[in-house]
């Protein structure tokens, strides 16, 4: 279930029916849930944090940075330092927590991976896993080239790429 509305703005048609399919996929074994606080924005981490908070042990929320929405609802590169740091405190406060268990940088399109060093927006991330406020460090929308040089700079533990069965560009990686 989509927890924004129509391309993934504002709020779900049903925000109660949202509320009850979290915490009955929670409830049925679900560890793992995908968000971002640009999706809305604010409003799928607030329903999350509405439903579940304070979270069951076990439970895993990884999130994204890297993109914001414009106000014609398009989806825009959100990559400077300031945005990055913005984007993690977004996303601890409208999810409730002190740590955000994986952050992934989004640093490519929709579709696929653009092309470019992630160092420097990586090395911000990094600085705020040193600080205490991220666990975990993964990457979405990468080619394995800068799944490579992440690799060089910190740990990572997930890629989220664009993959289906119609979508096979990421088989190498």
């Amino acid at each position: 279930m989509q927890l924004a509305g129509p391309q993934v703005w504002g709020p779900p048609r049903d925000v109660d029916g949202a509320i009850a399919v979290l915490r009955e996929a929670v409830a049925s074994g679900v560890n793992h849930i995908d968000t971002s606080d640009f999706y809305g924005p604010h409003v799928t981490n607030q329903i999350i944090k509405q439903a579940l908070h304070p979270y069951p042990d076990g439970l895993v929320i990884v999130t994204k940075v890297g993109a914001r929405r414009g106000e014609d609802k398009s989806w825009l590169h959100a990559l400077s330092r300031q945005e990055l740091i913005d984007a993690v405190h977004d996303n601890l406060r409208n999810l409730g927590l002190d740590t955000l268990d994986v952050v992934n940088l989004r640093v490519g399109g929709v579709m696929e991976p653009s092309e470019g060093s992630i160092e420097e927006p990586l090395t911000v991330l990094v600085e705020l896993k040193r600080q205490g406020l991220i666990r975990h460090l993964g990457l979405s929308n990468v080619s394995p080239e800068q799944f490579a040089e992440a690799r060089t700079i910190t740990e990572i533990v997930c890629v989220q790429n664009l993959y289906n069965l119609a979508h096979r560009i990421d088989d190498g990686l």
